[in-house]
C-alpha cells in the first residue's frame, strides 16, 4: 500500500503496539523515538509510515510471533465500528475499522467475501506486515465473538513474497 504523507494512525493503535511488546516494550519505545514519537496519547494521530517502519523493524529484531501478538492485541485499544454481532459481520469489520483508527488512508486496502454462512475471505493490503494482519483478525474475532476461528492463509498471495496483499480465509469451524 503507498502511503500518502499525511496518513495517520490512531495513538490506540500505537498503544496496542506497545502493550504487546511485552520485554521488548523498551527497544519498540525506542524506535517509535527514532522517529519523533514519544509519550503516546490514546486521542492523538501519528504517522502511519513510522508506525509501520517500527512493525516491520520489530519483525526482523524480534520475530513473527511477536508482531503477531501486537496485532492480537490491537482489538482491546481501538474504535470499533457499531454492530458486531455476527460472523459475517465482523469478517467484514477490518476496512471500515481501518478507516476509523487511521486518517488519509483509505480502509487499507482491505476487501473482504462472505463464503459461506460462517466463512470468508479478508484481502489486505495494509502496510502492516501479514502477521501483525493475522493477529489482528484473530483478535478481533476473539475480542467480539469470543471464538478463534478456523484460519489459513494464502501461501503465494502473501506480502512476504512480495506481493501487494495477503489473502487470510477464517471460518466458524475447520473446512
Amino acid at each position: 500500500m503507498r502511503l500518502p504523507p499525511d496518513a495517520l494512525v490512531s495513538g490506540g493503535h500505537v498503544l496496542a503496539m506497545l502493550a504487546a511488546t511485552g520485554a521488548f516494550r523498551k527497544m519498540a519505545e525506542q524506535l517509535l523515538a527514532e522517529r519523533g514519537i514519544t509519550n503516546v496519547s490514546p486521542e492523538a494521530w501519528y504517522s502511519l509510515a513510522s508506525c509501520a517502519e517500527v512493525i516491520h523493524e520489530l519483525e526482523m529484531k524480534i520475530g513473527p510471533n511477536a508482531v503477531f501478538r501486537i496485532g492480537k492485541e490491537v482489538p482491546n485499544h481501538i474504535q470499533f465500528p457499531p454492530g458486531l454481532d455476527g460472523f459475517d459481520k465482523v469478517a467484514g469489520s477490518f476496512g471500515p475499522a481501518f478507516a476509523l483508527n487511521h486518517r488519509n488512508a483509505g480502509n487499507g486496502g482491505i476487501e473482504h467475501e462472505i463464503t459461506g454462512p460462517d466463512s470468508a475471505t479478508i484481502v489486505s493490503g495494509t502496510p502492516y506486515p501479514c502477521d501483525f494482519d493475522r493477529g489482528v483478525i484473530l483478535g478481533f474475532f476473539h475480542a467480539l465473538l469470543h471464538i478463534v476461528p478456523h484460519y489459513q492463509h494464502d501461501a503465494l498471495l502473501c506480502k512476504k513474497r512480495g506481493s501487494a496483499v495477503c489473502v487470510h480465509y477464517v471460518s466458524r469451524t475447520a473446512p
